[in-house]
């Protein structure tokens, strides 16, 4: 079977786009043959796939050239870690490449999972008997715990690493309750290079102060830990506390978060542009007992008073009638605390300046009359012969609370454990080939899962950049100046930057990027189009290795991950991550089988524990929430035998049975519509499982609609654009919409020509069934305060339903704009320039 280059089956496309696909088979050039074997190509067994096999050799399918190939791929840490495994294990046949790795990895997960452990430098080490990760026993959806009976802190294993003090930790237990204390040596320690208590472990940067930079050494940040730490602890701050921040990526958030962690509190952050509504929704189902906030919010060049927004949040909290709270008592369980009135948290505001803790003059916080103090006065409670403590926990322990998106109703708060820091350590050492020699620069906000791996990075001894601004303003080049300015090595960033970046102009070549050798994108699917504008002339350096990546809020972590050992494809993400024992299942399956290997699309599911799964959703009694969003999406009916009378003893025929009971299948459900490319293992998100495109039983992802109307024909013209179906309660089939911003200046060209050429393209790209029936011309498109297109939102409104939005949406109000969109049956072929 053949495929195109998003790994869909070539029966799916036109015969316009199969015959020219012949025909650069033909030509070969830009195609190379997989029967060739190369260091860097997956073995036939590095995908459990029960239900097929890759295609056959004999009649080789054309895989794209790669764009990107490492110069030297045994040099790279994750190779160096499949050459300890082959050391260690003796896998037969040994393994080869990064795939064959996370086969082995996800077939033999207890020995992966306690080889990592130790490999990794997790504090404390594990006892010389450890052989299980977790019990085997127990069903995925029961949430396995990872080593039980071991306590650990995440501080402990940032701060101890890579800054040589002397340290306390209490309430100290040996794993399984075992008096053999004697620690896991069977596994060699890596030697990487190692921070220095002198090493720059944070740069603080604000909007308009690229100049000013503040620089923090990791013995200063210990220092502001334990100082911090020792305030907190004297003022009442318990383990199992939960602290929350209004603050935009800074320092002093990074300081309170390892601080909190330290006490075995729990941590939770949200943005300071959100608005009142979505932090209310936010810190009321958390009961924060303390609140620290910035007292300004940078704002197109402009830093605006956060005094004023604070006060509601706080009278919104104190008005609130549903909160949750957490028993101090050295169990982690939720207690909750229905239909009672929560007390506001303590405040404390943060100056937004350099070394804002010396920063005693308080009149900014004087108009608020006494009811709150500044981070300064805060401080004054600890005491300099508090020596840094961690106290360690269970490795569920819940270390930070963040939550969904709520873009359809009330946000989920998920719980994730200290033992997140093993996959933290597992994606910056291995898949993004991290050391203490790195600065990283991963543009979020304190609302995005993303700022919480960026942190996972200090553990491995990087420099961090902590910025706090706007990544457009006062141009596009702003983040490309941050990377040339401070020698970034690794660069996150998002597709939506990108295509900014595309769109002004602006060349990246016109910028020193030397020091710059991995960037990373997520938060949506990056098109086939923006891989090939990135390694084009006058773009980004061709050394450079361009990786889409992709995860989650609930796992704090990526489902598909970096491979600095293996080439990069146009339109493809790498590889699974290591130990994520993930697969592709049909929508329908009921059995569980795999259709990876076929290239059909399916939805992404995970079929095995790992160790940032959240511990549990707050105040969710008998994890039902958390049951309903990941682990009931396949459901197995089970026959019933219907009760044929005390004297019979004949079987009931199968059509004498009922189907009352409702079980499911044990896998992890991330609502993601995904598909493989069977020969490169590349695998390409297409959109949300719920947002999927179905019309006339065609399944298809709005990614793959993207990669047309976003790439360089249309880019000019276009904006922004957004794909969604509509199915109202009286519709037989769904209608694809295909909405579209035009781009400033290029109003004009809106029309039947410019609709007719979209579509065009799209039949001939994909195929005419993938062609929407609407094309419309709107003002604004939805998104999140993470930059997410909202379409689920969308696709409700034109199809009818009422869509209670929350204030993660950015600009909610454009959402009246489509409600017209409900009743329209046919084409507006007339004044389509005007809206």
């Amino acid at each position: 079977m053949a495929f195109n280059a998003l790994g869909l089956p070539l029966e799916y496309c036109s015969r316009t786009y199969r015959d020219e696909f012949a025909e650069k088979k033909k030509a070969g050039p830009l195609f190379t043959s997989t029967s060739t074997s190369t260091s860097n190509s997956p073995s036939s067994s590095s995908l459990r796939s029960p239900s097929s096999s890759p295609p056959s050799s004999s009649n080789p399918t054309p895989t794209p050239t790669p764009l990107w190939t490492p110069s030297h791929p045994e040099n790279t840490p994750i190779s160096q870690y499949r050459s300890h495994i082959n050391a260690k294990f003796s896998p037969s046949p040994p393994l080869t490449n990064s795939h064959d790795l996370h086969a082995w990895t996800v077939r033999n997960p207890h020995a992966f999972w306690t080889d990592l452990y130790s490999y990794c430098d997790i504090i404390p080490a594990l006892p010389t008997d450890t052989t299980l990760a977790y019990d085997p026993a127990t069903k995925l959806r029961d949430i396995p715990v990872f080593f039980p009976g071991l306590e650990l802190n995440y501080a402990e294993n940032v701060l101890s690493s890579n800054v040589v003090s002397n340290t306390n930790t209490s309430n100290t237990t040996n794993l399984n309750t075992n008096t053999n204390t004697n620690t896991n040596t069977n596994t060699p320690r890596r030697n990487p290079p190692t921070a220095t208590s002198s090493k720059v472990a944070l740069i603080g940067l604000r909007e308009n102060r690229l100049d000013q930079p503040e620089e923090i050494t990791w013995s200063e940040l210990a220092e502001l830990v334990r100082m911090t730490r020792s305030a907190m602890v004297r003022q009442g701050l318990r383990k199992g506390d939960v602290v929350a921040a209004l603050m935009a990526n800074s320092i002093w958030i990074v300081v309170l978060f390892l601080a909190t962690a330290s006490i075995g509190a729990i941590f939770t952050s949200v943005s300071p542009d959100m608005g009142v509504q979505g932090c209310t929704a936010r810190f009321a189902q958390v009961s924060p007992k303390l609140l620290f906030a910035d007292i300004d919010l940078a704002v197109r060049g402009v830093r605006r008073s956060m005094l004023g927004k604070v006060q509601n949040i706080l009278r919104s909290l104190t008005s609130t009638s549903t909160s949750t709270s957490t028993s101090t008592s050295t169990s982690t369980s939720t207690t909750p605390r229905s239909l009672s009135l929560s007390p506001a948290p303590r405040l404390i505001f943060v100056p937004t300046c350099h070394r804002p803790h010396l920063a005693a003059n308080i009149e900014y916080i004087r108009p608020l009359g006494g009811g709150a103090e500044a981070l300064h006065s805060f401080l004054l409670a600890s005491h300099a012969s508090d020596a840094m403590t961690y106290t360690r926990v269970p490795t569920n322990h819940p270390l930070v609370i963040v939550y969904s998106s709520g873009t359809t109703g009330e946000p989920k708060c998920i719980a994730s454990p200290h033992m997140s820091i093993l996959n933290y350590k597992k994606i910056a050492l291995l898949h993004n080939s991290l050391t203490a020699l790195d600065t990283v620069f991963q543009y979020s906000s304190t609302s995005w899962i993303l700022w919480n791996v960026m942190n996972g990075h200090l553990s491995v001894g990087a420099t961090v950049i902590c910025y706090d601004g706007g990544a457009l303003y006062p141009n596009p080049s702003t983040l490309l100046n941050i990377c040339s300015k401070f020698k970034a090595t690794y660069w996150g960033t998002s597709p939506r930057y990108l295509l900014e970046l595309e769109q002004s102009g602006i060349k990246p070549s016109d910028y020193d990027l030397t020091s710059l050798r991995l960037v990373t994108t997520t938060g949506a699917t990056l098109t086939g189009e923006q891989f090939t504008w990135f390694y084009s002339a006058d773009k980004f350096p061709k050394r450079i290795h361009l990786s889409s990546v992709a995860g989650g809020t609930e796992i704090a972590s990526s489902w598909i991950a970096t491979d600095p050992a293996g080439p990069v494809y146009a339109n493809e993400m790498q590889m699974w991550a290591l130990g994520h024992d993930c697969d592709i299942l049909d929508s329908e399956s009921q059995t569980g089988q795999s259709i990876a290997l076929t290239g059909r699309p399916g939805e992404l599911v995970c079929r095995a524990p790992f160790p940032s799964m959240p511990c549990r959703f707050w105040g969710d009694e008998g994890n039902k929430k958390y049951h309903a969003a990941y682990f009931e999406k396949f459901p197995i009916p089970i026959p019933i035998p219907i009760p044929m009378g005390p004297k019979s003893k004949s079987k009931p025929n199968p059509a004498e049975t009922a189907t009352t009971e409702q079980d499911y299948l044990d896998v992890w459900a991330q609502h993601d519509f995904i598909t493989m490319n069977p020969l490169t293992r590349g695998v390409q998100i297409l959109g949300r499982s719920d947002g999927v495109l179905n019309p006339s039983g065609i399944r298809f992802g709005s990614s793959e609609i993207y990669n047309i109307v976003q790439g360089p024909t249309f880019n000019g013209l276009l904006a922004d654009t957004l794909c969604v179906g509509r199915r109202r309660p009286a519709d037989k089939d769904e209608t694809v919409f295909l909405f579209v911003v035009m781009a400033s200046g290029q109003e004009d060209k809106f029309g039947e020509d410019l609709v007719r050429k979209i579509k065009e393209s799209i039949a001939t790209a994909l195929s005419p069934r993938h062609v929407p029936k609407f094309v419309e011309r709107v003002r604004e498109i939805p998104y999140t305060v993470n930059g997410k297109k909202v379409e689920i939102a969308v696709k409700k409104v034109i199809s009818g339903q009422k869509v209670k939005v929350s204030s993660t949406v950015v600009n909610p109000g454009c959402l009246k704009e489509y409600e017209r969109y409900v009743e329209l049956e046919r084409e507006n072929t007339k004044g389509r320039s005007r809206l």
